[in-house]
């Protein structure tokens, strides 16, 4: 699925939003596959933040009715039992989608998040999302190209940023935001 949110790329474009007030909402998900046409996510975790600092955060478990694969327990250390006692998301995509409204979404690999995202939105009778967009796998690479690999674990490292438990959906929204103000400073322009 092509995603219909406009992505943003131009990074002082991004900084000049930054320094005017734009509210931003980097935000991860965990899944059980990697296929939003035969997985279903398991957890979703945002932060909304502006120049000012973080505003507040978003994070829930799912239950996606499926059995997760030993691949995606040893990635997100999340367990089966874990999502058996979760709600459907369905049943709070309604207030994930209020939480994300008028902000400008940000996410590592965004295509993957939003295509999983709208997917969910389609699978549960809501509208898709149209939330500008910025990449920070793609605005990473512009901005550090000295980097060989750009995968948010290495990124965290690379910075010194306090990852907290990698593949888990707010962890890893919080280094995504980070990153996001590391990409758009202007002491690299």
């Amino acid at each position: 699925m092509q995603h219909p949110n406009k992505k943003l790329t131009d990074y002082r474009r991004l900084y000049k939003l930054y320094e005017e007030g734009a509210v931003f909402t980097a935000f991860d998900t965990e899944t059980t596959t990697i296929t939003p046409t035969t997985g279903r996510i398991i957890e979703i975790g945002a932060v909304k933040f502006t120049k000012n600092g973080p505003i507040s955060t978003w994070t829930n478990l799912f239950y996606p009715d499926q059995i997760l694969s030993p691949f995606i327990i040893n990635l997100t250390h999340i367990t089966q039992a874990m999502v058996d006692s979760a709600d459907p998301l369905n049943m709070h995509l309604g207030n994930f989608l209020d939480f994300i409204k008028n902000t400008i979404l940000v996410a590592h690999n965004a295509q993957f998040d939003l295509n999983f995202l709208n997917a969910e939105c389609l699978n549960c009778g809501f509208p898709v999302t149209h939330n500008k967009v910025i990449d920070t796998l793609q605005l990473s690479r512009e901005r550090f190209p000295e980097f060989s690999k750009y995968k948010l674990d290495f990124l965290a490292d690379a910075f010194k940023i306090n990852k907290g438990s990698s593949h888990r959906a707010l962890d890893d929204a919080k280094t995504c935001m980070e990153i996001f103000k590391l990409c758009i400073n202007p002491d690299r322009f």
